[in-house]
């Protein structure tokens, strides 16, 4: 049995900065915090990371010197924050995202997970924004663990006590392929986020892809061969 371990943000769904708005909410009147949030390239990275390296600018500190405590707390307002941005509408699924798992959905032999940096809480509420959250039967989260190749670790583990015997992720930066190989897992990167066809090519994934607009091409190449990264 196989599992598509898939990421969210600009996989699955985009917005127009609803995420980046939800954090320097949380991060309120901490300038550094702020200044750093403006600096930072978010793809690809995890809810706790993210939070954790913003403390660490605001206290001139190092980044594993942050309380867990406190990354707690940002990370909670956060999610207030995205609560009201997910009401109003801010994500929408991407071009061929709904089709694509509608038919996989109906595959025997075929688990749907998800595979993301998000906390579970975010996940739950950036993809019932847009209809998909029932789609996926678990998941490997942020809030299992802040390390991306440990996410990915965990969603494999969960797969497998489902009966999944291979899994691919799917995701769209180098972080996605990375982790996925440092886990052991094949990947899948698809160009919908900031990184070309070629750029993320370079990394070495199993599989590439576009997009998911032509939802043919991208169902056979999901279901097809594919080796096993060399360890």
């Amino acid at each position: 049995m196989r599992a598509l371990l898939f990421d969210l943000d600009g996989t699955l769904t985009r917005s127009s900065g609803a995420g980046t708005r939800a954090l320097a909410a949380a991060v309120g009147a901490r300038v550094r915090a702020a200044q750093e949030l403006r600096k930072m390239r978010l793809d690809g990275m995890t809810d706790r990371a993210i939070a954790r390296l913003l403390l660490a600018a605001e206290r001139h500190g190092q980044p594993q010197e942050v309380p867990d405590e406190d990354i707690d707390a940002v990370l909670s307002q956060y999610l207030l924050a995205l609560e009201k941005e997910c009401a109003a509408k801010a994500y929408v699924a991407l071009p061929g995202v709904p089709q694509l798992l509608d038919r996989l959905a109906r595959r025997d032999g075929l688990l749907l997970g998800l595979c993301t940096g998000n906390l579970e809480p975010g996940a739950r509420l950036k993809l019932g924004c847009v209809g998909l959250w029932d789609r996926f039967r678990f998941g490997g989260y942020g809030s299992d663990a802040e390390p991306r190749p440990d996410i990915v670790r965990t969603a494999w583990k969960r797969a497998r006590e489902l009966g999944a015997t291979e899994a691919l992720v799917i995701g769209d930066t180098p972080r996605d392929i990375l982790a996925a190989h440092e886990a052991g897992l094949p990947a899948c990167a698809v160009a919908t986020g900031r990184w070309t066809v070629h750029d993320l090519s370079t990394h070495g994934p199993e599989v590439v892809l576009p997009d998911f607009a032509d939802v043919d091409r991208a169902e056979r190449l999901l279901m097809g061969e594919f080796r096993a990264p060399t360890p």
